[in-house]
Order: C-alpha cells, then sequence, then structure tokens
C-alpha cells in the first residue's frame, strides 16, 4: 500500500532531525590555532620570567641571611652571651653557632665575607658587631648585606640587578 505525504502524520512526541546550526561552536582548526597561538605566546614569555628567577632567588636569600643575623643579634641582647654565625665561603654556607639553623645557597651563587680574614660574624651583648660585609652574587646580579661595628645594624645596602 502505497503512502502518500497526506497520510503521514506529526505526533507531538515523535522524534525529527534536528537542523545543523553552524554557528553554534568551534571547529577543529579554529581549536588547534588558538593552542599554536597560544604555545608561541607561552614560548616567548617563558624565558622572561625564568631569567627573573635568578634575581628573585638572590633577594630571597638575601632575606633570610638578614633574618638569621637578626635573630643572632637579638639572642646576643637578650642572652647576655655572645653570639656567632658561622660564614663557610667555600661551600655556601651560613650557620648559626647556637642553634641548628643554617642557610645554604645554590650552586648558582657565590658568597664573600670581608674582612676576608674573617669567618664569622659575632654579636656582643652590649650591641655591638664584628663589622662584616656580605656579597652574594649570581652571575650578573649581586646583593651586598652590610653589618655595622658599634650599632649591629644588619641592612641590605646594594642590589646590582642587571638589566635583561
Amino acid at each position: 500500500m502505497p503512502t502518500s505525504s497526506a497520510n503521514r502524520r506529526s505526533f507531538p512526541g515523535a522524534l525529527r532531525p534536528v537542523p545543523r546550526d553552524r554557528r553554534g561552536g568551534f571547529a577543529m582548526l579554529e581549536v588547534v590555532l588558538a593552542l599554536v597561538v597560544l604555545g608561541l605566546l607561552a614560548s616567548l614569555g617563558l624565558p622572561l620570567v625564568r631569567t627573573q628567577t635568578g634575581a628573585t632567588a638572590l633577594r630571597s636569600k638575601a632575606f633570610e641571611i638578614v633574618a638569621l643575623l637578626r635573630m643572632e643579634r637579638n639572642a646576643a641582647m637578650t642572652s647576655g652571651r655572645p653570639a656567632t654565625v658561622l660564614i663557610d665561603v667555600q661551600a655556601g654556607r651560613i650557620r648559626s653557632a647556637r642553634t641548628t639553623s643554617e642557610i645554604a645557597l645554590p650552586a648558582t651563587m657565590a658568597l664573600n665575607l670581608s674582612p676576608a680574614r674573617s669567618a664569622d660574624i659575632r654579636f656582643f651583648p652590649d650591641g655591638r658587631a664584628t663589622a662584616s660585609e656580605l656579597a652574594l652574587s649570581s652571575g650578573r646580579d649581586s646583593i651586598r648585606i652590610a653589618i655595622s661595628g658599634p650599632t649591629a645594624m644588619i641592612r641590605i645596602v646594594g642590589a646590582s640587578v642587571a638589566a635583561r
């Protein structure tokens, strides 16, 4: 029995083919191109971020050293006994003689102490210290930490960060 279009009825719950809308979504080519552009931007921006980490790491170590020195200075003044910070320039280590606190520098950083004849910094109960200067360097970047003899003031006096 032949069926005609007049015999076919449309029921409210019947499945009908959904027309395809070409505007609703992204083509695979668009997604791939967006990923390529993001990859290029990341590859251009990554070297800029990595070069700043050297100066940031140097600054961070300088702040750690200043904190250790200030802790020992305060301990000397409150305990009434001298406190010593031992400096091992060759190994790149700075440690407290009183506690187990130690700062180890990464291999990429160099440490210098002046005057060179000393291997430690001493803090006295009356608020004095052995006058010293620590210099941290990494590549072309450097930071100096000064310890005043008469006042035992500890501060970062110079930071030389090379322009990139």
